[in-house]
């Protein structure tokens, strides 16, 4: 988010945060889950700053880089070449 926001609507990243905390806690999917849906969301989005949060994420929650390996390739299916960039 940006500086400006977080500097002149820190109200704003504040709901975020607590949003995105609500979102990827364990429920019916796990947080790990999550954290991989989230990597694959974030390449079909074309985020690299999303993707670096999501797998450092994934990485914490005890994923292997196997596990990230292989959703990336997942999104790379289903989005076409393009997506491997």
């Amino acid at each position: 988010m940006s500086k400006i926001v977080k500097d002149y609507k820190p109200e704003l990243f504040a709901d975020l945060k607590k949003l995105s905390e609500d979102v990827m806690k364990n429920g019916a999917l796990s947080s790990k889950m999550k954290e991989l849906t989230a990597i694959a969301f974030s390449i079909a989005a074309n985020c690299e700053p999303c993707l670096k949060i999501h797998t450092r994420r994934e990485l914490h929650l005890g994923a292997t880089k196997k596990e990230i390996a292989e959703i990336v390739g997942v999104a790379v299916l289903l989005l076409g070449g393009p997506a491997d960039v």
